[in-house]
């Protein structure tokens, strides 16, 4: 919600500016835009619900249409009722972003979910559009194990000491789409490297936590042949369950982090002018696999902790659908 507090300042300045003696007397100000725009973000807000809109943003943005209404007696010029219509026009779209989403059936490209299975079990299969072997690899203290999961009557895997996950035969024209979301639960204390995914380490993508316990990805793009690497800019509370998102536009050149929800950190060319667009993934060599919960075979860089509702997508979720997301597996 940092987006509507920052327009909500604005707006504030907007306000007092508005009636500043030093405006010119007479001026004609036409506020016919601005009175429709106020009447439209009235009725958007009013059919708004929690079913569809996080609390806070409704909220924010009654707040923002209070402080426009408020202000609209105060206006003298022309200047002022025009940045009155950009700033409410910008919290409209920030509340239309906030909008639960759907996302389409067929963006899941494989899941793990480890509901149905027990202690012992030497493979598993993911659901979603592809249905890959997944097999149980034991490290210092032998396999993950099944454990209580993010919430009350789910199961989710307890990582140690270099146990881990491998899908053998992935089909890496997938695990290489341009554009792709990882979401998670995970419970973990700090430790550095530790990783939750890895398709060829950094040399085409990886996804780990670090020292910091903030997320953090790591993309190898071509034809640029560019190593990105970036963090979610929050740290997660440790030993505790949160829901973790990070999501890869290589289309546009842009990555994004999302907390329980709410995004913390958008990377674009604006902050990183190595983003550019139309780049693709360096691709992993042939016969690779994808290691959950390790760096790369025999590597001591290993996940630790619990790991639940482990999905993948072939899209760049947006705000909506990530806060749809975690509402509906919180």
């Amino acid at each position: 919600m940092k987006k509507f507090f920052a327009i909500f300042l604005a707006i504030g300045t907007l306000a007092i500016a508005a009636c500043n003696k030093e405006d010119k007397p007479g001026e004609q100000v036409d506020l016919t835009e601005l009175n429709a725009l106020v009447a439209q973000c009235e009725s958007l807000v009013a059919g708004a619900t929690t079913a569809t809109f996080p609390q806070a943003a409704i909220d924010n943005f009654k707040n923002v249409i209070a402080t426009v209404k408020s202000a609209i007696p105060s206006v003298k010029t022309q200047a002022a009722a025009n940045n009155l219509v950009a700033q409410l026009k910008a919290a409209k779209q920030v509340f239309e972003e906030s909008e639960y989403g759907a996302i389409p059936a067929d963006a899941l490209a494989w899941a793990l979910y480890f509901e149905d299975v027990v202690n012992g079990t030497a493979s598993i299969t993911t659901s979603g559009k592809y249905n890959w072997k997944v097999d149980f690899v034991a490290g210092n203290d032998g396999v993950p194990t099944f454990v209580n999961g993010h919430k009350a009557g789910t199961k989710g895997l307890q990582f140690g000491q270099g146990g881990h996950l491998e899908i053998a035969s992935p089909v890496a024209s997938v695990l290489e789409s341009p554009t792709f979301s990882i979401s998670c639960w995970i419970n973990t204390p700090i430790n550095e490297n530790n990783y939750i995914l890895s398709w060829n380490k950094w040399d085409t993508w990886k996804f780990q936590t670090q020292s910091t316990n903030k997320a953090f990805l790591t993309v190898h793009q071509m034809p640029s042949s560019v190593y990105i690497d970036h963090d979610g800019n929050t740290e997660i509370p440790e030993n505790e369950w949160h829901h973790v998102v990070a999501t890869i536009d290589l289309t546009n050149g842009a990555m994004a982090y999302y907390l329980d929800g709410e995004l913390t950190m958008l990377w674009n060319h604006e902050n990183d002018d190595r983003f550019v667009p139309n780049q693709t993934f360096a691709p992993a060599p042939e016969g690779s696999i994808l290691f959950i919960g390790l760096q790369e075979e025999g590597s001591d860089s290993y996940y630790v902790g619990k790991l639940d509702d482990l999905q993948f997508y072939t899209i760049a979720l947006d705000g909506g659908q990530v806060s749809k997301l975690f509402n509906d597996q919180k």
